[in-house]
């Protein structure tokens, strides 16, 4: 009988993490609000934290972050290929100033190749460049500064 709860449990739990894409693409799904509920001294308190928007395939293209006073903190705008693949991603602060913008792109199999990242003024400040093996594993990753000079190698390796 405790096994059969635990795995009740467990299983339940699985369950209840969230939709996959294809269940939001299925049941047409346009935006997902997230809101928490405080409770302190007796007392209930509801404020959202996060609000989402949804394109028809299931991905979120816009991102609203509140803070604990329910004010909005930043605003996250994300586009994709015809592959279903984000290729830009631009974060706003509360008033619409951006903070940061990434441009990523992939290789003929759908694996990322490249990401850009730009500051506050839309100048570029690194990119990180992927090297894939013909598995599709990532097998390093290089990180150039906006001059394109190597800062950094990072390798990966896979074990059995």
């Amino acid at each position: 009988m405790k096994n059969t709860m635990a795995f009740l449990c467990i299983f339940f739990s699985f369950q209840l993490l969230g939709q996959n894409k294809k269940d939001l693409k299925k049941y047409r799904v346009k935006s997902i609000t997230e809101i928490i509920t405080d409770f302190n001294g007796g007392k209930e308190t509801k404020r959202y934290d996060v609000q989402k928007k949804l394109d028809d395939n299931g991905n979120v293209i816009e991102e609203v972050n509140f803070d604990k006073k329910g004010n909005i903190q930043n605003k996250i705008f994300s586009k994709y290929n015809s592959e279903k693949d984000k290729v830009e991603e631009i974060l706003q602060d509360a008033n619409g100033k951006q903070l940061s913008r990434e441009v990523y792109k992939y290789d003929v199999n759908g694996e990322k190749k490249e990401e850009w990242k730009y500051n506050d003024l839309n100048v570029l400040e690194s990119k990180y460049i992927y090297t894939i093996d013909g598995k599709g594993f990532r097998t390093e990753r290089k990180t150039l500064d906006a001059q394109g000079k190597t800062i950094q190698i990072k390798k990966y390796i896979y074990g059995n």
